[in-house]
């Protein structure tokens, strides 16, 4: 093990014969031994608090959770976003017919950019990428590719756990995808 590499871990030199208890040091601080294992409606309520602090009526709305990416081809849009976007509240319903797709950072639990609204009046396609993988393209250039695990592994400083959504995966396809697919 390098000396920059301990340095960048808070260790600033290694003496000989040290180098195992600096090892040991760094897994410790960058793997917690005692990370506290969350249950799915533990986790489902931490993914919440994201998105019902930036949505108005977000009772309104159920909720999914994808990994995935996201293009803003707009600049004004793009500006309002933080870059490489890899997790996504995607919130949505039947009646208007609507989704709200909110970035989010894991494993801190925090937006990463303004919620995009999808609806009739900006939705330009949604497509099957494979199996579980689903495209939303928007008439404004902004596009998603979602990633939907029906039991999905989620990692936060609070924990870690297995997200329960089998259920409400197949009704988003059902109300989004099926219904604006081309």
């Amino acid at each position: 093990m390098h000396t920059t590499t301990l340095a960048r871990h808070g260790m600033s030199s290694v003496r000989n014969g040290s180098t195992w208890v600096a090892f040991i040091y760094i897994v410790r601080r960058l793997v917690p031994m005692n990370t506290p294992e969350l249950s799915s409606t533990e986790i489902s309520k931490a993914l919440h608090q994201v998105f019902d602090t930036q949505i108005l009526n977000y009772g309104a709305y159920n909720l999914v959770f994808a990994s995935g990416s996201s293009v803003y081809a707009n600049s004004d849009v793009a500006a309002q976003q933080q870059p490489h976007q890899e997790y996504f509240l995607v919130g949505y319903r039947d009646t208007p017919r609507e989704a709200i797709i909110a970035p989010l950072a894991l494993p801190a639990i925090e937006a990463t950019g303004v919620p995009t609204s999808v609806d009739n009046t900006n939705a330009m396609r949604t497509f099957i990428v494979g199996d579980g993988t689903y495209g939303i393209e928007l008439t404004n250039g902004t596009s998603f590719t979602l990633r939907f695990e029906p039991l999905m592994p989620v990692e936060t400083h609070h924990g870690s756990g297995v997200l329960d959504q089998q259920l409400d995966i197949e009704d988003f396809k059902r109300v989004i995808i099926d219904a604006w697919q081309i």
